[in-house]
């Protein structure tokens, strides 16, 4: 019985895994400080800017299209085109604009060429404008039109003023006119007061003095009667 225990514990010593089972620490060698090797220097790689690498580039590219080629031909690359163009040079390759005359005379194949002509030429002068906007070129007509909208606000500005002072204006000269003629009415009316009233008392005057001179006739009536009686004759008998 502790033979068969004893080979059971040694088994089971034996299929247990080596990182489960506790062991002595092991003294490494660590080298000194004298005998270590030097760090090995790394070279120190040249950082570029990505916009100035020159990347080769086919000369037949679709792309210089976009730009103004140069009439020297011994020019290449890069050089035989111009980002942006001179006023005067631009006097000299500019013309006039196709009449509705001469594009009737055109074929159908020549207007859809021209027409794609006049395309690239409009990308062609946008791309200049974009370029010079970029090289913080100023833009005079942009200058131009921004100073003449603000002359135009300024002048909305002071019509929408003008349009407000004339409204307060009328509503003052209305408000006065208003009361002028409120108090014209107040006076008018104090007027037309005072003129009945002064027609009422006259006619109360003279209601009094005709009551005052009838009284005056029915008192001396009687006196009048008997002085009448005397000085007239008596009638003679027949």
């Amino acid at each position: 019985m502790l033979s068969l225990a004893r080979a059971v514990v040694n088994r089971a010593s034996w299929a247990t895994p080596r990182f489960a089972t506790r062991s002595f620490a092991e003294v490494v060698a660590v080298p000194s400080v004298a005998t270590s090797t030097p760090p090995v220097e790394r070279k120190s790689r040249k950082v570029t800017s990505p916009l100035k690498e020159r990347i080769p580039v086919n000369e037949n590219h679709g792309l210089y299209a976009f730009f103004r080629k140069k009439n020297d031909e011994t020019l290449t690359g890069d050089a035989a085109y111009e980002v942006t163009e001179s006023p005067e040079s631009m006097q000299k390759q500019t013309g006039r604009s196709w009449l509705a005359s001469e594009l009737r005379l055109k074929s159908f194949r020549d207007l859809h060429t021209l027409w794609y002509i006049l395309l690239r030429e409009r990308n062609l002068l946008a791309t200049q404008k974009e370029e010079a906007r970029r090289m913080g070129v100023s833009n005079t007509e942009m200058q131009c039109r921004k100073s003449m909208a603000r002359i135009k606000a300024v002048i909305n500005e002071r019509r929408l003023a003008y349009e407000g002072a004339v409204k307060i204006a009328e509503a003052e000269h209305e408000e006065d006119f208003n009361e002028q003629v409120e108090q014209y009415l107040k006076h008018a009316h104090k007027e037309e007061r005072k003129y009945l009233q002064r027609r009422r008392e006259h006619k109360a005057r003279r209601s009094q003095k005709q009551l005052e001179a009838t009284a005056a006739k029915k008192a001396a009536a009687p006196n009048g009667d008997a002085v009448e009686a005397a000085t007239t004759p008596s009638p003679t008998t027949a």
